[in-house]
């Protein structure tokens, strides 16, 4: 990119390098820093743009250990493979073959050297939080500073209790479970899992375009989904993983290899359909598609999204829409590749498929024309598939809020009816301070749209029109033939 922020942004990073490189006692440490940059732009060369990457088709690429030598010469696989403890691997999904090939191809047209400069840089630059003070101080100032506008950086003991986050995850929210999540909360949200799972069943039996054969199969799929709840059922074993008190950069070191053959062990074995990738204390959610789940970690059940003391409308706008949204992302653009046993398969016919084609698009049109900092306008294909899963999941939640409340209305609270209080707060749940920077990178370099943009889902939501008398001429109105309806 030419873009003058890309641009300055590439400037300060190969300044950080250069710093790291001296700091390090590296003889020529801005040599060192044009040679690495000079790799890195190779790199990036070779590898696909993001929309492409997004397309999980495109990822589809089984390869033998053979393919990989013939496909992609220049590497030493049969090294390679072996030290990574996958020499007996049979088959491998390459996501991008060009990046593979390229790759392999500079490792054997580029020295040694530069490939040893650029990896004692990395090395030394992901593990800057466990040495001495001034590494970090380099290293925030780049990732910190510069890439999100990040003024001071976290308090000590924050920084440390987010490393125990990634390294001892489960051990840590089993505490935090036990403290902030009842079982009255989880069944309360079971519930309106419940009622959401039924109104997008609702959704699916009433739409007009789509085939007999394909609502069947996207039935199936909804009935089959595994929704977890809080927390596992099962929780991580951390036995054999040393910890110490005075070896922190050891400790991050053997965390992560005790991770990596955790994750290696899986390998030729059935898919663990119930296991969780976020821990309890994490405040965000998953969809799955491989196993055909999702994840709603304890601490996005709390406030502002969850109150159990809140009535039905405080609670499915805002996290009954981030439910639905996880539910939804079932059938966007790309969940809807998969079946209902997480396998990569079409079940669409060619008429389903052109319509939600077309209406994919209209939404990414749609997306285009925001444009959040002055000349910076939204990539709508980039941010299609959370687009899709915000409209199908705010419709459902409004549609699981109804079928909770069995016919009755809510009464009138503060001035506002049921109906404008599950918008407010849908609207509310993406309250967000952010800097420019911040805002910059995440437009350029991030799948979903900014929180302002996102809460302007409201736009295609029939009802919402209906509960605050949205009118022609005010800002978010839309003409009814130009509202996204997927799902």
């Amino acid at each position: 990119s030419t873009e003058p922020e890309i641009t300055r942004q590439r400037t300060a990073y190969q300044t950080y390098i250069a710093d790291l490189m001296k700091l390090a006692g590296m003889s020529d440490p801005a040599g060192r820093a044009d040679r690495i940059m000079a790799l890195e732009k190779e790199m990036a060369t070779v590898h696909v743009d993001r929309i492409t990457s997004q397309d999980v088709r495109k990822a589809n690429n089984p390869a033998t250990l053979a393919d990989l030598k013939s496909n992609a010469p220049g590497l030493d696989w049969d090294a390679y493979l072996s030290a990574a403890g996958l020499e007996k691997q049979p088959m491998f999904i390459i996501w991008q073959p060009s990046a593979i090939k390229g790759l392999s191809a500079l490792v054997e047209s580029e020295p040694i050297e530069t490939w040893k400069e650029w990896l004692t840089f990395h090395t030394i630059s992901q593990n800057a939080a466990y040495l001495p003070q001034a590494y970090y101080d380099l290293r925030f100032g780049f990732y910190g500073k510069t890439l999100q506008g990040t003024p001071k950086q976290l308090d000590r003991w924050k920084r440390a209790l987010a490393r125990i986050n990634d390294d001892l995850g489960d051990a840590l929210g089993k505490i935090y479970v036990a403290k902030y999540f009842p079982p009255s909360s989880k069944a309360v949200v079971q519930e309106m899992v419940k009622n959401l799972l039924a109104g997008f069943d609702h959704r699916i039996d009433a739409l007009t375009w789509m085939a007999p054969a394909t609502k069947a199969q996207a039935k199936a799929k909804l009935k089959t989904l595994r929704v977890g709840v809080g927390y596992p059922e099962k929780w991580r074993d951390y036995r054999g993983l040393v910890i110490r008190r005075d070896d922190p950069l050891g400790n991050a070191w053997r965390a992560e290899e005790w991770e990596y053959h955790h994750q290696l062990a899986k390998l030729g074995k059935p898919v663990g359909r119930d296991e969780w990738w976020m821990t309890p204390q994490t405040v965000n959610a998953l969809n799955l598609p491989l196993q055909n789940g999702l994840n709603f970690p304890a601490a996005i059940l709390d406030a502002p999204f969850f109150n159990p003391k809140a009535d039905a409308a405080a609670n499915y706008g805002a996290i009954g829409a981030t439910i639905g949204h996880e539910i939804s992302h079932s059938f966007d653009n790309a969940g809807a590749e998969f079946n209902s046993e997480g396998k990569l398969a079409n079940w669409w016919t060619p008429e389903d498929a052109a319509h939600f084609k077309a209406a994919s698009q209209q939404l990414v049109e749609e997306f285009n024309k925001y444009e959040p900092l002055p000349g910076l306008h939204l990539n709508g294909e980039q941010t299609l598939g959370e687009n899709i899963a915000d409209v199908a999941g705010l419709s459902a939640a409004y549609d699981a809020y109804k079928l909770s409340l069995h016919g009755k209305e809510l009464p009138i609270v503060d001035g506002l009816t049921g109906d404008q209080r599950f918008f407010l707060a849908f609207a509310q749940s993406w309250r967000q301070k952010i800097r420019d920077a911040a805002l910059h990178s995440q437009i350029v370099t991030n799948e979903h749209a900014p929180d302002r943009e996102r809460a302007q889902t409201v736009r295609n939501i029939d009802p919402w029109y209906e509960a605050y008398a949205v009118k022609p001429g005010q800002k978010l109105y839309l003409k009814p033939e130009e509202r996204v309806r997927i799902w």
